[in-house]
């Protein structure tokens, strides 16, 4: 449960966002600063920023036993089987689905094969956009940039970074930087562009307070949930945000997950869902389905 706690100092009154977290037969409280002496609108501001940061949903419970017996079950059998091929060829089947799955969910026209050409054989299809060439170009120099980047932790920098390779030479603005506009997608208005930089920085400092405490799948689902409803840039969130999911499980042992281009309208409602309502099952159930599927493709 997460509420507003005040504190009287002398004259002053200082307010901080506090959760309560039940550790197995423990209770403990985490809590955020917000300030001193505010009035009820920088409350309302900086309680909706420190909710971020604090995670707004009871992370412990939001898989079951058997759902995490699953899931390793999944992971177990996935890594495994990954093992028994070749490096290269794995390397080069993955990246070339990764890349056409989540550029054809934003859009592209590129098929499977054109995709592999484009990246593995130096060949762009006519008839298509260079355009999308290019994305596709961007997709896997950005999945080469998460595999063999070293860093300690996650922050903005990085980020702007990523998003910078995934969108460049296919537009003039909006390169390697937070959004300056505000932006809707679908029916949903992401938040103004003046709360992006406070609302990721948010973000981060939770991913980065939590990456080891709770299971590597609820805190991938999270953060890409959050970092999709922030919408931090004008370009490229989609693309950089599976980028960061893959990121996230892999440096946890997990496999490289694709959400496939059949996936596209479950993975849009589980984003949905997990905005409006804080629930994350449905988002992980697609990341179960796209390791499914990359488990029957291996044969």
């Amino acid at each position: 449960m997460v509420h507003i706690e005040e504190r009287v100092e002398g004259k002053k009154k200082k307010y901080y966002l506090a959760k309560t977290i039940r550790d197995k037969d423990k209770v403990r409280k985490k809590r955020i600063f917000l300030g001193t002496d505010l009035n009820n609108t920088q409350l309302a501001k900086l309680k909706a920023d420190a909710m971020v940061e604090l995670g707004e949903i009871d992370f412990e419970n939001v898989l079951n036993e058997k759902e995490i017996k699953e899931i390793e079950g999944l992971k177990t059998k996935l890594n495994n089987k990954i093992a028994s091929f070749d490096k290269d060829s794995f390397y080069e089947l993955f990246v070339s689905e990764f890349t056409y799955g989540s550029n054809a969910i934003e859009g592209s026209t590129l098929t499977l094969d054109e995709t592999n050409q484009v990246l593995f054989e130096g060949i762009s299809p006519k008839g298509k956009p260079l355009v999308q060439v290019q994305e596709a170009k961007n997709h896997k120099e950005a999945y080469d940039f998460i595999l063999h980047n070293k860093r300690k932790k996650l922050d903005t920098k990085f980020l702007c970074e990523l998003q910078r390779i995934v969108v460049k030479e296919t537009r003039k603005d909006g390169i390697g930087e937070l959004r300056t506009v505000n932006v809707r997608v679908g029916t949903h208005v992401a938040p103004p562009f003046y709360s992006v930089p406070r609302k990721l920085t948010a973000l981060v400092k939770w991913f980065n307070s939590n990456v080891g405490e709770y299971n590597p799948v609820v805190v991938s689902a999270y953060f890409h949930a959050v970092f999709e409803e922030i919408h931090p840039f004008v370009d490229g969130n989609g693309r950089s945000g599976r980028l960061l999911l893959n990121l996230m499980l892999q440096e946890k042992g997990f496999p490289p997950l694709i959400i496939f281009f059949e996936q596209r309208q479950a993975y849009y409602n589980a984003l949905e869902k997990a905005r409006k309502e804080k629930d994350l099952l449905p988002l992980i159930k697609v990341m179960k389905k796209g390791y499914g599927k990359i488990l029957k493709k291996l044969g």
